[in-house]
């Protein structure tokens, strides 16, 4: 059984992030903390069976429900600013959440803008020890990014279709030279991880990337 907790941080008068906290009854020594797209929630195929995946393995479950796309005082500011304040957004939250619980280890899954706070933190280590990372669909034609993926010292696995509007070749193909990256490539697969116009095909998608994403964590988990 589950404990679900749904609430909510302020972290100014012009920022509150909503998260959900989905915590075992049996302690878990693991946290997934789950950073979604502008337009693809928790709630989205990906993240709804990672969530199960990753409490079925006893892993406790933090989504992040940011609403930029709601918030007018965001749209107005500058790329770089609006960077700064969805790693402020995400930090503010994760602090909240752990600062009464001890996690031995931090699994982070990001999708598509998601992967922008994620790369940050990747970088800056400020508040999440024993990372390992899930990146789907990532901006990966974000410098920022790139470098946060290609330059990592922590275990990494990226997932993205080759019809995606944000895939590289080069830059997907270059990931392959840190041995700690691991990349999965989906055969015209859009940024949805979808393929346009065949359902069957999208679920067998969908499965194959859940599926590679629980043989990474179980590889990598303490447990």
């Amino acid at each position: 059984m589950y404990q679900i907790l749904e609430n909510q941080v302020v972290r100014n008068e012009s920022s509150t992030i909503p998260y959900t906290w989905i915590r075992s009854e049996q302690p878990s020594q693991a946290i997934c903390i789950m950073l979604p797209g502008l337009g693809y929630s928790t709630q989205r195929p990906l993240f709804h069976y990672a969530t199960g995946m990753c409490l079925n393995h006893n892993i406790d479950v933090l989504h992040v429900n940011y609403q930029f796309t709601k918030n007018e005082q965001f749209k107005m500011l500058s790329e770089t600013e609006q960077d700064q304040w969805m790693y402020e957004d995400v930090k503010a939250v994760v602090e909240e959440v752990l600062k009464d619980t001890v996690y031995e280890q931090c699994f982070l899954v990001s999708k598509s803008i998601g992967t922008i706070p994620m790369a940050m933190e990747w970088t800056r280590k400020n508040y999440i020890d024993n990372a390992i990372g899930v990146w789907l669909t990532p901006l990966i034609k974000d410098d920022q990014v790139y470098q946060a993926l290609i330059n990592t010292d922590r275990h990494s696995l990226c997932v993205i279709g080759d019809q995606d509007h944000h895939f590289i070749e080069e830059r997907i193909s270059s990931l392959k030279n840190n041995p700690l990256v691991g990349t999965v490539v989906i055969p015209d697969a859009d940024h949805g991880l979808e393929i346009k116009g065949d359902i069957s095909a999208s679920i067998e998608a969908i499965k194959e990337v859940i599926e590679q994403v629980q043989e990474f964590m179980i590889k990598f988990s303490n447990g």
